[in-house]
């Protein structure tokens, strides 16, 4: 097997079959998005998915599991191009819940490595926890001790994965190269760093639970948790000097050289740029598949950077357009075999793709000048700018002299935009330095500030790109801020990064109040601290159940009554009322007791096993110890069954009529409605739409039986059920099924037959972000409210129009045209009505500063029409200011002109707007020949157009 012929496949496919013969249940790889994980971004190794197994929550399929695991991780993103760094790589591990432990696993690892791989035992070691004496002494049956090193929590201890989960002391084997000149006889796992050692398999023994306040428990029973990178045993078995000369990456390298004509291995910064472009289309297409959608948040901000970063260096090589799509197909071909996903979401990727490389086309374009030139002025200036600092402190020049050196130096202005930009802060802040020293730092914008903080910010200027450039390229230019970092450092420059996210904190702000929602259930740990064992549901069956009260809080902790008018959370020992879950609302009704009622408003399951009812007691009392009476409100929660139904057969004609790369991506199922976001990279057209809603409502008039099964996981998989909804599932789960049309693992309630939806209406679909689309519809009862408004506004509307209602269309089109008609000779009259007013306009011109100046205000006018009344004023003028103002639907309008020729010599239309705008309460801007304004206080148009001839003798007076 050390033959370096394997296959990476073969290495693959050989470590399933070891592990499988010894009693493993092959898992298939879980989601690169963790199933309701909140603690993780991303899948980041092979016992994410069995988590909830290692904490007892639930039972697994089989006591020993093995699986290939997809993982992600984002902190190496910026390393990748070197000859060790991934982002996505695929982790070969086989798992115990409660099952063998240290001696099992290390007896699995040594064998599998030297019998199954053929690695020489000689060139193995292993390293322990310094405290872990017991698996120290089980190695040694396999190891001899001078080959068996000590490490400490950084290198030997494993977890949790993410902020709190299990954790525990690892053990690892290392593939020995040999030494090297720089080792010495001390050199071991532990604390070589000279590349003599190679890290090929981690063996974690999951002993404790940690929680967010890094308090550490015994889990329920020992386990067992081991990761072996693919890539990295593929490369020791192979004899390859780095993961990227192993044919796992081969043929995507050589895609790379075979669109861009480069050739690998000659030149480093070339290699680099291929490494980065194969890597990262890798972990691009499936990021895709598992339904990442690119974005500027979270896991899409993730992708987009990926995908950027790619196209970047795929223009060091020389690549444009869509290459990525066709690396990408390579991907997709060489490991669908493996990953079939990638086969279901071939035309996602290549969209996904397609459509990231237009926008960072656009971007890097708009954007990529402007840097380009905020750094050339510093590598100009930079060296000016110290001499510069200490002069003006020490002398104190003045504002004459000081303007005079800034000229002298080059400091103000610039060959293009970014030397501008660049220009402009430097320049402003050099005269706040000189205010500082005269006792007046109120300069606008920057507010007030002393002598020391100005020095700072200038003498770090040259090395910096300041929050106000980053903002400017990303905010104005949409120049991604992940570049911005990574040109910037290239040429070794920072990046204000933490300004930058208050300048974008700051902009969120003013633009909208973000809407919050919580669960309102308190801390999972407060459950669990009660110790009242799971909650039995019986809702499935029954919406009544005799159940007793087993624990009663009030804000957030435990009491032993509840008193009418007292708001609190029950937890009775068993009951049909269905926690929030899989998108589906909690149920409300009420719970009757011996003394009281309360009203339930909400159900939902803080911890797992507790079921939470949020209620306000309404009469008399209810306390912990009683019986009682659960009802669930019937009417609502049948509303909810058929919408659940709706929303799978929604789902499935979604794939049906559009493809099956339609994924999910959340749902909403409540009463009156339902929602259901999912994966598509184009607009749906009507036709379709119409086409989706009939075959959902052909099912429903045949009145299918809806089918519900308990079965095991595996075998739900194995059927074909979908599963793919952010839930955790145990051995056991529950598969619904539309018979002919839908089957999914889904823990909601649901109808018994179709017909009982009645009718489905699809009400909406949207684009809610890249790739992303939201469908919302109506059924049963809220499909037949909907139906009678809509009839009952068509008949309103054909009395309005006094047209039967089967004309209404055709009676609205004729009256639509009417009107146009109208608009159409009302405009032709206003724009005749300019003509002439501007022609007695043109006398009220009177001089100012040696300038015409024109200030009038006109009747009410449009917006379009006081422009082409200001045209018409210009070209007649032939050099002058023109300021013109108007009521506009009860709202002051102001226009401004200014000619050529006067903005040669200093006048300024968008600045001179502006000035104006603040006395009638509002605000505006445009370019130095023509500006605009709107305000809030009409009866301050007059003094706002005042300010023109103002300001005109203030620029120009002498």
């Amino acid at each position: 097997m050390t033959s370096h012929d394997v296959t990476g496949n073969e290495i693959r496919r050989r470590f399933r079959d070891f592990f499988v013969a010894r009693g493993h249940l092959e898992m298939p790889s879980a989601s690169l998005v963790p199933a309701g994980d909140p603690t993780l971004l991303f899948t980041s190794a092979g016992m994410v998915q069995f988590k909830p197994y290692f904490l007892g929550e639930l039972t697994p399929p089989n006591r020993r599991m093995t699986t290939t695991q997809k993982c992600f991780r984002t902190g190496d993103i910026d390393e990748v191009g070197d000859t060790t760094h991934l982002t996505f790589f695929e982790m070969l591990g086989n798992f115990s819940v409660g099952d063998y432990f240290k001696e099992g696993a290390i007896e699995f690892a040594w064998r599998c490595l030297t019998e199954e791989y053929g690695i020489p035992p000689e060139r193995l070691w292993a390293t322990v926890f310094r405290e872990d004496d017991e698996a120290a002494e089980l190695w040694k049956a396999w190891v001899p001790e001078e080959r068996i090193s000590r490490g400490d929590e950084k290198d030997n201890y494993w977890g949790p994965a993410g902020d709190q989960g299990p954790c525990g002391p690892c053990s690892e084997l290392h593939y020995e190269f040999g030494p090297t000149p720089e080792c010495n006889d001390g050199c071991n796992p532990s604390n070589c760093e000279h590349g003599r050692f190679v890290e090929v398999w981690n063996l974690v023994f999951m002993q404790f639970n940690q929680d967010l306040q890094g308090r550490k428990t015994d889990l329920p029973a020992p386990n067992i948790d081991t990761g072996m990178g693919l890539e990295r045993l593929t490369a020791v078995l192979q004899g390859k000097d780095n993961i990227y000369e192993t044919d796992l990456f081969q043929p995507f390298i050589q895609r790379v050289v075979e669109l861009s004509g480069r050739e690998y291995g000659r030149d480093p910064d070339t290699d680099f740029a291929l490494r980065v472009v194969a890597e990262h289309s890798r972990s691009a297409a499936f990021l895709i598949s598992d339904g990442v959608v690119p974005g500027n948040e979270g896991r899409g901000y993730v992708l987009r950077k990926v995908i950027r970063r790619a196209l970047r260096y795929g223009r060091k090589l020389g690549l444009e357009g869509e290459f990525l799509s066709r690396v990408a197909e390579t991907v997709i071909d060489d490991m669908a075999a493996q990953y079939p996903e990638l086969t279901v979401a071939r035309t996602l990727v290549f969209d996904t793709l397609g459509r990231e490389s237009e926008g960072f086309e656009r971007a890097y374009n708009n954007g990529l000048g402007l840097l380009e030139g905020m750094i050339r002025y510093r590598e100009r200036h930079g060296g000016a700018l110290s001499e510069v600092i200490p002069f003006v402190v020490e002398r104190n020049p003045g504002a004459e002299n000081t303007s005079g050196i800034l000229e002298q130096y080059g400091f103000v202005g610039g060959e293009d935009m970014g030397e501008e930009i660049a220009s402009e802060i430097v320049v402003e802040r050099l005269h706040c330095v000189l205010e500082s020293l005269e006792g007046d730092d109120e300069s606008e914008g920057l507010g007030p500030k002393d002598l020391d903080e100005h020095v700072r910010f200038l003498t770090l200027w040259p090395s910096v790109i300041t929050a106000r450039e980053a903002f400017a390229l990303y905010d104005t230019y949409g120049f991604p801020i992940d570049l911005l970092e990574e040109i910037a450092r290239e040429h070794g420059i920072g990046v204000d990064l933490e300004g930058f996210e208050r300048a974008m904190k700051d902009q969120r702000e003013r633009g909208r109040a973000a809407a919050r929602f919580g669960g309102g259930q308190g801390d999972a740990s407060v459950y669990e601290s009660l110790g009242i064992g799971d909650v039995v549901f019986v809702g499935y069956e029954n919406l009544e159940a005799t159940s007793s009260v087993i624990a009663l809080l009030k804000d957030g902790l435990p009491v032993e009554k509840a008193l009418a008018g007292d708001r609190v959370q029950v937890v009775l020992r068993q009951t049909p009322f269905y926690a929030e879950g899989g998108g589906q609302v909690g149920d409300q009704g009420a719970i009757i007791g011996p003394a009281g009622r309360v009203r339930v408003t909400d159900t939902q399951s803080p911890a797992t096993g507790v079921i939470v009812h949020t209620a306000e007691a309404v009469e008399g009392s209810v306390a912990v110890g009683e019986e009682v009476q659960a009802s669930v409100d019937a009417v609502r929660r049948r509303d909810v069954a058929r919408n659940h139904t709706a929303t799978h057969m929604l789902h499935a004609a979604l794939r049906q009529k559009l493809g099956s790369n339609v994924r999910q991506a959340g749902s909403l199922v409540s009463p009156d409605r339902l929602r259901f976001d999912y994966t598509y990279m184009q607009a749906v057209s009507r036709d379709e739409l119409s086409e989706i809603e009939r075959l959902v409502n052909e099912k429903l008039r045949d009145n299918v039986s809806v089918h519900k099964q308990e079965t095991t996981y595996v075998d739900a998989l194995a059927k074909g059920a979908l599963a793919f909804f952010g839930d955790k599932y145990g051995d056991r789960v529950r598969m619904v099924g539309v018979d002919g049309l839908s089957l999914e693992v889904c823990g909601g309630t649901h109808v018994d037959g179709t017909g009982e939806i009645g009718l489905l209406h699809i009400v909406s679909d949207g684009s809610i972000g890249s790739g992303m689309r939201r469908i919302e519809a109506v059924t049963g009862r809220a499909a037949e409210d909907l139906v009678r408004r809509q009839t009952e506004t068509m008949e309103s509307l054909a009395r309005v129009l006094q047209s039967p209602v089967a004309d209404i269309q055709s009676r609205t089109e004729a009256v639509t045209e009417a009107l146009d008609r109208e608009r159409r000779r009302g405009d032709a009259l206003e724009r005749e009505l300019v003509r002439l007013r501007s022609g007695d306009m043109l006398e009220q011109a009177r001089e100012v500063a040696g300038v015409r100046v024109l200030v009038g205000q006109v009747p009410e006018s449009s917006p379009d029409a006081l422009r082409e009344m200001g045209d018409r004023l210009r070209d007649k003028m032939g050099s002058g200011v023109i300021a013109l103002g108007t009521i506009n639907d009860g709202r002051p309008f102001l226009i401004c002109f200014v000619t050529r020729d006067l903005v040669e010599r200093g006048l300024h239309a968008g600045n001179m707007i502006k000035e104006a705008a603040a006395e009638m309460g509002g605000g505006g801007g445009g370019k130095p020949e023509m500006a605009q304004a709107g305000g809030r206080l009409p009866d301050k148009l007059e003094d706002a157009l005042a300010v023109v001839s103002r300001i005109v003798e203030r620029e120009l007076g002498s």
